[in-house]
């Protein structure tokens, strides 16, 4: 005869919380803990997600002996000397967890942007603390449930019963203590604007050797290339660098392939580009890493080129730009007690829109549950979207909500809905342009958007650029934050993405929505 038991899954826990923190780009994932022989099934869970996800369990990161706030201070020393300090803890048990923040506290490590944090075990002040903890909850009020259940079953049966084991499933509360990390095409982490900089006397020097410029556009004429073109042409023209040539490839590979030729034969010190197509372009890039030309790409790096090859990639950062949407559709979706989305994301394999689709769906499947996701819809050209719109409503006429990867293809989802008679179904994308703010204005299909800031990129670009000329070292991946656009901060917002004051017809599309209390911005 054995006793019941009635336990909480706690290597399910484990697993969760550090497979979120994977997810959220962390590799360098410390776990601590006051126990091995206590807890050691979330150790076990900690382990198996590493092990899932390719990564390997660095035993610097893995400690399970901490019994006195002496101990944590000397492990977190240990931890935050050197190049290779964790970007996320594990806090096993909650004795671990006052000392932990306030040797961070009094060290200048900031929660989440320096490390991301989780702690097992919710406990009243979790939601209060400052940020909010993401807390590994496990379900103690149905344990004692179980538990008084299992005693009643044992006092009313006249005969001895065989004994049972229930595991309950852990819960995962995900709350600003964790946050992700941007990523690069080779994994590397997302560098800002402010990497990058100039003396005066660089500035002067650059002047004086009158470099020249080229830029491959996939496509243009739409407000996020002009405004990457602005952003590199206000850099370029206080530093003296002239741009001999732009070429429009109008999302034609071979196409681009020519002007690439073409282009190189001006042999330019700087080319700049985004390809069309990572695969179909490949050799035409190639061509131009071996050139003298030093080459900055924006957002996609081509297939067979390694960060030898070019000088920086620039984008947005992408993880925040799918966070951003995911959460706005989250909350909108629950504000209006709205259930069943569906996912409309790019298909081709680019890493920047792969990581920023990635990032809306682990929002929605880990931060908010009780949503279904319905339907997937993975596009490979903007074009294709109509069709493949009218189709999965068609499958599934419950959708209430989407998630589309821009602005692009969620046009086209527009058409296709309002030709079906369903603009009930509300959308979350990214990318601000003209017709999208509009009908976010209008109380339409459009709920927010996360817009990139197009002109910061150009700028970066263009530091970028100015660096490498100089032959000084730059980082191979820059990612600029997106913001969140809605109808509230929509004004302010289309100032500081376009540097110019919003339309007239903007303003009256806002101060008309029935929705939205209008105010002066």
């Amino acid at each position: 005869y054995k006793a019941d038991t009635i336990l909480s899954d706690s290597c399910d826990g484990g697993y969760k919380a550090t497979r979120h923190l994977i997810k959220n780009g962390h590799e360098q994932i410390a776990y601590l803990g006051s126990s091995q022989d206590r807890s050691p099934k979330r150790l076990m869970g900690f382990t198996q997600a590493l092990q899932e996800y390719g990564i390997e369990a660095n035993p610097k990161y893995i400690v399970t002996n901490l019994h006195s706030s002496q101990d944590i201070y000397n492990v977190l020393n240990q931890l935050f000397t050197g190049y290779d300090a964790p970007t996320a803890i594990l806090a096993a048990n909650y004795s671990i967890l006052l000392p932990l923040l306030h040797y961070m506290d009094s060290h200048n490590i900031s929660c989440p942007n320096d490390v991301s944090l989780v702690v097992f075990n919710e406990f009243d002040w979790a939601a209060l603390h400052n940020p909010p903890l993401t807390t590994v909850e496990q379900n103690t009020a149905e344990i004692a449930n179980q538990a008084v259940s299992a005693l009643i079953r044992r006092i009313n049966s006249p005969t001895l019963l065989p004994s049972q084991k229930v595991v309950l499933p852990s819960k995962l509360n995900v709350r600003d203590s964790t946050c992700g990390i941007g990523r690069g095409p080779f994994g590397e982490k997302a560098e800002t604007i402010d990497s990058l900089t100039l003396t005066p006397s660089e500035e002067q020097t650059l002047r004086e050797n009158n470099y020249t410029a080229a830029i491959s556009f996939h496509y243009a004429g739409k407000a996020w290339m002009e405004l990457h073109q602005k952003g590199i042409r206000d850099i370029f023209d206080n530093l003296g660098i002239s741009i001999i040539a732009i070429t429009d490839a109008h999302f034609n590979p071979e196409l681009q392939c020519r002007q690439l030729e073409s282009l190189k034969l001006l042999e330019p010190d700087i080319l700049i580009a985004i390809p069309t197509d990572n695969e179909k372009t490949a050799h035409a890039f190639q061509n131009i890493a071996r050139s003298p030309s030093r080459m900055i790409l924006i957002t996609n790096v081509p297939d067979g080129l390694t960060p030898d090859d070019y000088v920086c990639c620039v984008s947005v950062n992408e993880h925040s730009h799918g966070s951003n949407m995911g959460h706005g559709l989250g909350e909108y979706m629950q504000k209006h007690g709205l259930t069943k989305l569906a996912f409309i994301k790019h298909g081709a394999n680019f890493y920047a829109t792969n990581q920023r689709d990635r990032a809306a769906e682990q929002v929605i499947t880990e931060e908010y549950p009780d949503l279904q996701v319905c339907g997937t819809i993975a596009f490979r050209s903007e074009e294709d979207v109509f069709k493949q719109t009218l189709d999965l409503v068609k499958r599934h006429p419950e959708i209430e909500a989407l998630y589309i990867s821009w602005e692009g293809p969620a046009m086209e989802a527009m058409a296709a809905l309002t030709q079906m008679e369903r603009t009930d179904i509300a959308i979350v994308t990214g990318d601000l342009d003209y017709s999208i703010a509009q009908n976010l204005a209008k109380g339409g299909m459009i709920k927010m958007i996360s817009a990139q800031c197009s002109y910061e990129q150009g700028q970066a670009i263009a530091m970028a650029a100015a660096n490498a000329l100089l032959h000084k070292k730059t980082p191979s991946f820059i990612g600029i934050e997106p913001i969140v656009v809605t109808p509230e901060n929509l004004l302010k917002s289309w100032k500081k993405v376009f540097k110019e004051e919003p339309s007239s017809a903007l303003k009256l599309a806002l101060k008309e929505n029935p929705n939205y209390i209008f105010s002066k911005e």
